[in-house]
């Protein structure tokens, strides 16, 4: 028996059939557009990954390009560093260097230790209580002191069969002018312990300590008022000499040269009137009385007429002829001497 087919449900399921496939096809294009977008999304990471590579190889090639460079530049510096210069202080230069300063130190050790003669050191001996001091220099030159007063000379040495001899040209202190005295030093410079034996004969010898010397300075006067046409240098001269110079300064100290003596008296002084009170020092404070009278360039001083330094006056004396008659020239030598060698005096009468 045969069956009807109902044109109806023929219809509905011919729609429903035709949906369905509708529905199969859609989802099956979906798919395939899936697929094929995971497709394309592979094949785009497959080139990222090619890119990538890529980009890596390059930068290594780079990388590598960079260190190959930095290494041939530093092979070219390398190449162009100048040698290095060889330190200024060679052993040469070391070594002379300590030569000289072994020398240095061997001239001092020589000085100090084994060098023995007078120069160059203050010497000092007493005499009846009285302390004179003696210094002797390199050029041939000493210069005594004797409280403020000093005395300028010169000396010899000389090396003989009996030894070696010191020859003063002027008596200070123990030493006799013009007489030859032998010598021997012991001690060290360096430690302040030398002393220098002297012998004229076997009757008189004296010894000279190293010493430092004691400056005797007198208080300058109090309230001084100077005298301001007094205040300066003065000369006195005769026969185109210079024989004697004073100073007063105005403060109250004042010098007193005998030039051809060699002999300084330093000290103070005050005004009284027409009356100058001048005082210097030995072993005590020695005072002496002066008249002096100005006028213009000239002085009247100690019996003698003196000059202003400097001045017209003096330029034009040559020879000093104004001389007062009370003086005289015997008497003045015996007075700067006398205060010089009065130690010395005392002790001779003693023997």
């Amino acid at each position: 028996m045969s069956e009807k087919t109902n044109p109806e449900l023929n219809t509905e399921e011919t729609t429903a059939s035709v949906s369905d496939d509708t529905e199969k096809t859609e989802l099956s294009a979906d798919t395939d557009e899936t697929v094929v977008t995971d497709d394309t999304a592979k094949e785009s990471s497959v080139e990222t990954d090619e890119a990538t590579v890529t980009d890596g190889a390059e930068q290594t090639v780079s990388i590598d390009s960079v260190a190959a460079e930095a290494t041939a530049e530093n092979t070219v510096t390398e190449e162009e560093k100048p040698e290095k210069k060889k330190p200024v202080l060679q052993k040469p230069i070391i070594i002379a260097c300590c030569i000289v300063l072994v020398a240095i130190l061997g001239f001092l050790a020589y000085m100090a230790f084994f060098l023995k003669e007078p120069e160059n050191v203050t010497w000092s001996n007493d005499v009846n209580d009285v302390t004179y001091y003696y210094e002797f220099k390199t050029d041939g030159t000493f210069t005594g002191y004797l409280g403020s007063i000093e005395m300028t000379g010169s000396f010899q040495k000389t090396n003989g069969e009996d030894g070696k001899t010191i020859t003063l040209d002027k008596s200070f202190g123990s030493f006799y002018q013009g007489a030859p005295a032998t010598y021997s030093i012991k001690g060290s410079r360096l430690f302040g312990n030398q002393e220098m034996s002297c012998s004229y004969s076997e009757d008189y010898q004296f010894t000279l300590k190293q010493s430092k010397r004691e400056k005797k300075l007198l208080d300058l006067p109090e309230n001084f008022s100077a005298d301001e046409n007094l205040v300066g240098t003065w000369i006195f001269k005769y026969m185109n000499y210079d024989i004697y110079k004073v100073t007063f300064n105005n403060d109250g100290s004042m010098v007193l040269e005998f030039m051809q003596d060699g002999v300084k008296y330093n000290g103070i002084y005050t005004i009284e009137g027409s009356t100058i009170n001048f005082t210097y020092y030995v072993t005590e404070a020695t005072a002496t009385s002066l008249d002096y009278n100005i006028d213009g360039d000239y002085l009247t001083f100690m019996g003698y007429q003196f000059v202003r330094e400097g001045s017209e006056a003096e330029k034009a004396t040559s020879d000093q002829a104004n001389i007062i008659t009370q003086a005289n020239d015997q008497a003045q030598e015996t007075q700067a001497a006398e205060a010089v060698t009065e130690a010395a005096q005392t002790k001779e009468a003693a023997e």
